[in-house]
């Protein structure tokens, strides 16, 4: 399933053209960037697809707005998914951004499925200057995700799971967590010509 993937989430400061994560085997290629701000979606996005990416994954804070832009700006050249949550979430998603809003100090998880990968050597764990962290773990399946997210959640405010199947991959990590953390999962637009999975 993993071919040429990479993950888009917002960072102050960020570089889009470094990769934070970068997971590479016989299964293909998945990469976390972050950008500064959604005024650098378009062109990384451009520069992306240029490069032969297929798939493109945008964190929960983009939202629906920027996910149809995103499409826009790949012109079918990629899918593009974007983090969604499920009504167990809203309230815990809800708390999140107003705690954001006022300057709390949070921290997330980003959960990546990618074949084969080992979630104890494929980790990156970036600390703010101001505190908190974001959490980058790749996983080889959903049962991993799953445990990974039963240890990390009573530390976190906010799971987002990347490259599963949607409801199906996101129910064992919601299990796990029994509702402590929100849990997002990549929710794909339709698409007449090409299925969410490929």
């Amino acid at each position: 399933m993993t071919k040429n993937r990479v993950i888009i989430y917002e960072e102050a400061g960020a570089d889009p053209h470094a990769d934070i994560l970068n997971v590479a085997n016989r299964h293909g290629r998945t990469r976390v960037r972050a950008i500064a701000g959604p005024g650098q979606l378009v062109e990384l996005l451009t520069e992306l697809v240029a490069e032969g990416v297929d798939r493109i994954e945008l964190c929960g804070a983009f939202g629906a707005v920027w996910q149809a832009e995103a499409r826009r700006a790949v012109g079918g050249r990629a899918r593009v998914g974007a983090i969604y949550y499920g009504f167990e979430s809203l309230t815990g998603v809800a708390a999140y951004k107003q705690r954001f809003e006022s300057g709390e100090v949070l921290s997330e998880a980003f959960l990546i499925v990618h074949e084969d990968a080992d979630p104890d050597t494929d980790r990156v764990v970036r600390v703010r200057d101001e505190g908190g962290s974001t959490t980058f773990v790749a996983v080889p399946d959903e049962a991993a995700a799953a445990s990974v997210a039963g240890k990390l959640a009573d530390r976190l405010q906010l799971i987002e799971m990347y490259g599963g199947q949607g409801p199906e991959s996101a129910a064992p990590v919601i299990t796990a967590v029994n509702a402590r953390v929100p849990v997002g999962v990549t929710a794909w637009a339709a698409s007449p010509d090409a299925d969410p999975g490929a």
